[in-house]
């Protein structure tokens, strides 16, 4: 597997090939290496985090030849923009990445086995003409994103955010009113919108918009405004992201 240099000052991506790659997938698994997982390290990278900042949203991409020469990719995002002081990806510390997402699972919690689609899309992976990873995007635990963001995580994350915000707003507004409908507020929130894909970075801000009405909803209806209050107090957005001047 080819392994694109990182494109993200103070992150590195370590592929199968590099010589310590398979003592820091041990590190991480905590144990040596096992048969279970030695089939995944051919189409596994790791990351590093060389930079004094926590690595709050890691993004790495699979771009891979199929059998009929058919392109095709995945980026495979690690997430903890909500609460970046639980990041992860420390300074100093690595990050697993398969591009079967079992297999990042299994050494991420260090389990012994892996679920049996595991090893079943190993196969499919092993039928590639060619496979490259790179790193599509990052972001520290203070906002600032970098990378070349190929499916436009920026915005998207941006987007949902905005789509929280102006949820909270209207809550706080319509739990003041004398007459407050805000249970029929959290009800057409909850509607379920149209996943066109002309509309696709509305849909996903939607749909960000639902899942939190959803929590609100639940809180109301098991204790009411004050519970509903407690939820819209401790409710916690993602850091808003930011790029450096002339970056993206």
């Amino acid at each position: 597997m080819k392994v694109e240099p990182s494109s993200v000052a103070g992150v590195e991506l370590i592929g199968p090939d590099d010589g310590e790659f398979n003592d820091a997938v041990g590190t991480l698994l905590g144990r040596e290496l096992d048969n279970v997982l030695k089939p995944a390290l051919p189409y596994s990278v790791i990351a590093r985090n060389n930079h004094t900042r926590a690595v709050a949203l890691l993004g790495v991409r699979f771009d891979m030849l199929g059998r009929k020469a058919k392109p095709y990719s995945v980026i495979h995002y690690a997430d903890t923009l909500r609460y970046p002081e639980k990041a992860n990806l420390a300074p100093g510390a690595m990050r697993f990445v398969c591009a079967e997402p079992r297999y990042t699972d299994m050494v991420l919690y260090r389990d012994r086995e892996v679920d049996q689609r595991g090893p079943m899309n190993l196969k499919n992976l092993r039928t590639v003409l060619r496979i490259k990873a790179s790193l599509d995007c990052a972001a520290f635990d203070d906002g600032q994103f970098a990378g070349p963001d190929s499916l436009g995580a920026f915005d998207r994350f941006q987007s949902e955010r905005e789509a929280e915000i102006a949820l909270l707003e209207e809550v706080l507004v319509e739990v003041l009113k004398p007459d407050s409908a805000i249970a029929a507020l959290l009800e057409r929130a909850l509607e379920i919108p149209p996943e066109t894909p002309a509309a696709q970075s509305r849909d996903r801000a939607a749909l960000a918009r639902r899942a939190l009405a959803k929590q609100f909803h639940q809180g109301l209806a098991e204790g009411g405004l004050d519970e509903l209050a407690a939820r819209v107090r401790n409710h916690r957005l993602k850091i808003r992201l930011w790029r450096e001047a002339g970056a993206g």
